[in-house]
């Protein structure tokens, strides 16, 4: 049921005050003159709606794969990233070099879903590059034609394994690429156009990159940090010389990088991209309450969801006299869920102004605020938001914004973390403004 007054949560407020004692944010009153009143359980609004334009150029993980669940619907992740040389002007040999064997690496970084289900994967060239001075979102698209790798694997994620060409014993994806492609495009242009190897700035636009995708069937999504120095493709390959050495292995192999290094030190680009299908999840963006608030709303990562909170029912407090010493937001996880979901380990605000999204104040002033509390396994998952700034400026009128709030999950263009919170309307423990105040004499 949505019967649910302004007027009594106008009134809430002013029914739940108690005077303090003093010591609740007394160091922020100067002076005599002044009563300090603890008000609790403001009510807000709270709704789900679409993040768009989420930019996801060089996210700290790259990720891939789909998952199906009945509460946030179809998910699916692909990325792109370029590949450099591992050491520029490469030497192949003078004569008959034969490409006889190369893998990609992938290290992995996380997973969400169902890692014991057998996973399929796609790796294809780039037909268009990146251009460093564009911007890139969950939306962006990319044509890649030639196919290196399509195959159907199981990950076995949590299992580290050692790999010649591995820099150390990892946990890595590890899969066989196509070596016509690479005999035509690396060995036999790179005697063909020197100059084109003889940078990495040449090189990128030339070797456009790689994308990588999953098959539609997957069951999860994988992470993989291009901070890994085992990010690479490792070619194989022979020459006259090398198979005449009595003492060598008979091989050498050469390295095209994913790997950023410190501070991105190789230059190298990359890029998520996000899709969704909510015709089966719980929720529907076009049919919310903007009025009354729900019972639920959503989180989600990648640009699934995230939580607008309207701070409107504080309204009646402007031109009043009161001097906002601490305002906290509360937001509950639903009781249980977070078993079964990885729930974002922080929450940024973010205010709305049109079209714009500006992190909020208390983040640029290095505020620890909206880290996710447990208290117990099944119950007590929330999050609490430090937001006196933004509602002291609301009170004054000196705020341009809208008067509410996005949560918006941590690492939004990196994870596949969700978390279903409880709303305004939840009966039992709903989502919170708690506001300390004080008002001259």
């Amino acid at each position: 049921m949505r019967i649910f007054s302004i007027l009594a949560l106008v009134i809430l407020p002013f029914m739940s005050c108690e005077r303090n004692s003093g010591s609740v944010a007394i160091d922020f009153v100067e002076g005599d003159g002044f009563d300090i009143d603890y008000f609790d359980t403001i009510g807000v609004i709270s709704t789900t709606e679409r993040f768009d334009s989420l930019v996801t150029l060089n996210p700290t993980f790259l990720m891939v794969g789909n998952y199906d669940d009945p509460v946030f619907g179809m998910s699916s992740s692909k990325f792109i990233t370029e590949l450099v040389l591992g050491s520029v002007s490469p030497d192949f040999g003078d004569s008959n070099v034969v490409v006889d064997s190369a893998f990609i690496s992938l290290p992995f970084a996380g997973w969400y879903g169902d890692t014991a289900a057998d996973f399929g994967i796609k790796i294809s060239h780039l037909d268009d590059g990146l251009d460093i001075d564009d911007l890139y979102y969950a939306t962006s698209q990319f044509s890649s034609s030639t196919v290196l790798c399509d195959t159907i694997l199981k990950p076995n994620p949590s299992r580290p394994s050692k790999r010649t060409g591995m820099v150390s014993p990892n946990q890595v994806m590890f899969l066989k690429i196509n070596t016509a492609f690479l005999q035509s495009n690396i060995i036999e242009a790179s005697k063909d156009d020197s100059l084109t190897f003889s940078s990495n700035e040449y090189f990128t636009d030339y070797f456009k990159g790689i994308q990588i995708t999953g098959h539609a069937n997957n069951k999860a999504i994988y992470q993989f940090s291009p901070a890994d120095s085992d990010f690479r493709i490792r070619i194989y390959f022979t020459n006259d010389s090398l198979r005449t050495d009595t003492i060598g292995p008979g091989y050498n192999y050469f390295d095209l990088l994913s790997w950023r290094g410190i501070n991105n030190v190789y230059g190298v680009n990359s890029v998520n991209m996000f899709d969704f299908d909510k015709t089966n999840s719980l929720f529907n963006f076009d049919n919310q309450d903007t009025v009354n608030g729900e019972l639920t709303s959503y989180v989600q990562a990648m640009g699934g969801a995230v939580t607008s909170v309207n701070l409107k029912n504080i309204n009646y407090l402007k031109d009043s006299n009161y001097f906002v010493n601490h305002a906290e937001l509360k937001i509950p996880i639903r009781e249980g869920s977070s078993l079964e979901y990885f729930p974002p380990t922080k929450l940024n605000a973010f205010m709305v102004s049109g079209n714009d999204r500006i992190l909020m104040q208390e983040y640029l002033d290095f505020s620890t605020g909206g880290n996710l509390n447990i208290q117990s396994v099944l119950r007590d998952h929330s999050y609490t938001l430090e937001i006196t700034k933004f509602v002291q400026q609301i009170l004054n009128g000196s705020d341009s914004t809208e008067g509410r709030i996005l949560l918006v999950p941590d690492g939004m263009s990196s994870t596949a973390s969700r978390a279903v919170l409880n709303g305004n309307l939840d009966p039992v423990e709903p989502m919170s403004l708690k506001l300390y105040l004080s008002k001259q004499e």
